[in-house]
């Protein structure tokens, strides 16, 4: 997969090295093809990569993982799937749109060719990628094999549905939707992994990819550090329908706007891959203690 211009605008931040990149990615909608939206070749992430991917019935969409893992999540549309060796699977994926059902991931390893075949008008598609060792199978997570989780409490209350970050098929991505209802908080109490210290916190590389109903929703994304170093993290950014946002470090709360619902996917990648290795900002991590009295 080549990436291309989608014509995305960005907004920025200094990096450690004092340098502008682009953290705030605005969605361009489906499109035919293969966007990338976030990765090493625009110089946000180091090792993670984030892109759409839009396959119209009749026009067959090939591609090969190469020495990268690769984790497609299927926002709408279902397909017929061929990959290296022979493997064919008849039928992926069902939902009209993320917010009727839970995702179906398909988790290729690295060497394999595949075709997606759009069985439905359009298949849209998130898919995430990372350098990865060989030897695990292709591997398909239909909305039951992974069930949902709920997850805090009051209005920072949310459901988690967590595809890869749970399920032994990759070796480093985890790949997976948490859906937020409206008006409520999410990444709630903040949590950062920017630091390697096991088994507590880990380092990771992240994006968030946002999906709302009706379309013209909205959120409110921070990233953060503690702190006043000059390089400090300190953003805010409206986050609509189709944007993403690249997450290389820092704390990064979340909130939607009333009225509208909220679905949004999240690739994780780091050297190894354990769910809940992040730490809590401790300035606000005392709500955790609420939520079991406030859940009773």
């Amino acid at each position: 997969m080549a990436p291309a211009d989608a014509g995305h605008h960005c907004c920025t931040y200094n990096n450690d090295e004092g340098h502008s990149l682009n953290l705030l990615i605005k969605g361009a909608g489906f499109q035919e093809g293969y966007v990338m939206i976030a990765g090493p070749g625009n110089g946000i992430l180091k090792m993670l990569e984030f892109g759409r991917v839009g396959v119209i019935r009749g026009h067959p969409y090939e591609g090969d993982t190469g020495t990268r893992e690769a984790v497609f999540d299927i926002i709408a549309g279902a397909c017929r799937l061929e990959v290296t060796g022979g493997q064919v699977f008849d039928k992926v994926g069902e939902r009209s749109n993320p917010f009727a059902t839970g995702p179906t991931l398909i988790c290729l390893p690295p060497g394999a060719h595949y075709c997606f075949t759009a069985l439905s008008p359009n298949l849209d598609m998130a898919v995430s990628l990372t350098p990865a060792d060989p030897g695990l199978p292709v591997a398909i997570l239909d909305p039951h094999d992974v069930p949902e989780q709920r997850a805090g409490a009051a209005n920072w209350t949310r459901t988690l549905r967590p595809g890869t970050s749970v399920a032994p098929t990759t070796r480093r991505l985890m790949m997976a939707e948490t859906i937020v209802p409206p008006g409520n908080w999410t990444s709630y109490p903040p949590h950062k992994h920017d630091v390697e210290n096991p088994p507590n916190e880990s380092v990771y590389e992240e994006v968030y990819f946002y999906l709302f109903k009706p379309a013209g929703g909205y959120g409110i994304q921070r990233v953060y550090e503690p702190g006043d170093a000059a390089n400090r993290l300190n953003e805010v950014y409206v986050v609509e329908d189709g944007d993403a946002v690249a997450i290389p470090r820092g704390y990064h709360p979340l909130v939607v706007a009333a009225g509208y619902q909220l679905v949004y996917i999240w690739a994780l990648c780091g050297v190894e891959r354990i769910y809940g290795a992040w730490s809590d900002d401790p300035a606000h991590v005392w709500i955790r203690g609420a939520e079991p009295i406030i859940n009773a």
